[in-house]
């Protein structure tokens, strides 16, 4: 069956209210047109490690989407793409290779220059990743660019929910969004974000690049509840609060993010739990340049 064969079933498929078309994600071509004035640049990157700490687990691959926009969130399209594998220290293991399809001789030999990584990265005025918590803290110990940039987060910073996806995971959001990609391959995974980012919202139809960078642009506080007893770790788990293990610079401590007009309430409750004398609040301000990362300023 050729393409215009296949479109024409897929267009009378689409039309019928028991079906629905999931669309293969076809690279966006490198944008060739003289860039405007004004004009931003986006890196979305995307890692693959053999596994979750990035104190003693490793980067295998590396891939990087740089991309223009606009202030009002247009995207005028990619300009660069940067991918690279890299031999951990280490054997890949079996469930990595399982998840991803990176084997250990399709890394042998390879190498994540910095220097490189660097160039690309530099001067852009935002970075993008869908799960920034992990990325961020894989991506900083690579090369210093991603330390002083500002980041944001397409899974975490954009209300799936209420705009009717329950799912968070960037394949069931590419689902939902009616196209699927060859999903735990890094620089596969930048481009459907890209086109997540140029697409509307299922129901407020605002375009989801907007959406993010209002909510990276959005100040927020963390608040830790230094010292807290075990025995209230479920009342501060219902609250929302996460649990930090202390070994990379942070407390050792609950912590929860929210907006700076809650504070006063979020102490308020800290305080009703009944260990005024034990759990020391303590409150930080969170912006776009230290959200995700290690760092506490």
């Amino acid at each position: 069956m050729d393409r215009f064969e296949a479109e024409m079933h897929a267009a009378a498929l689409a039309a019928s209210p028991y079906y629905r078309i999931l669309r293969k994600l076809e690279r966006r071509e490198m944008y060739s047109w003289p860039l405007p004035e004004g004009v931003k640049f986006g890196l979305i990157v995307d890692v693959e490690t053999t596994g979750l700490d990035p104190a003693k687990d490793e980067v295998i691959e590396l891939g990087m989407l740089r991309f223009a926009y606009n202030a009002t969130g247009t995207i005028l399209g990619p300009v660069a793409e940067y991918q690279s594998f890299q031999e951990p220290s280490k054997p890949i293991p079996d469930h990595i290779t399982r998840l991803t399809g990176i084997s250990n001789a399709m890394v042998t030999g390879h190498q994540i220059h910095g220097l490189s990584v660097e160039a690309f990265a530099q001067s852009v005025d935002l970075v993008i990743a869908h799960n920034a918590g992990f990325d961020r803290r894989f991506c900083e110990r690579l090369a210093s660019s991603f330390v002083y940039r500002p980041w944001a987060c397409t899974q975490t910073q954009i209300p799936w929910r209420s705009e009717g996806i329950e799912g968070s995971k960037l394949l069931y959001i590419t689902t939902q969004q009616s196209f699927w990609h060859e999903g735990h391959r890094a620089l596969d995974d930048c481009y459907a974000v890209l086109e997540l980012l140029e697409m509307p919202l299922p129901k407020t139809h605002r375009i989801t690049m907007s959406v993010l960078l209002e909510s990276a642009d959005k100040p927020t506080v963390k608040v830790w509840a230094l010292n807290a007893p075990f025995a209230i770790k479920d009342r501060l788990k219902e609250r929302g609060y996460r649990w930090n293990v202390g070994d990379d610079g942070r407390p050792r401590a609950w912590h929860r993010e929210i907006d700076p007009t809650q504070v006063n309430d979020e102490i308020a409750f800290l305080d009703g739990l009944g260990f005024e004398d034990q759990l020391e609040p303590l409150v930080t301000e969170v912006d776009a340049l230290i959200r995700f990362s290690d760092r506490l300023f």
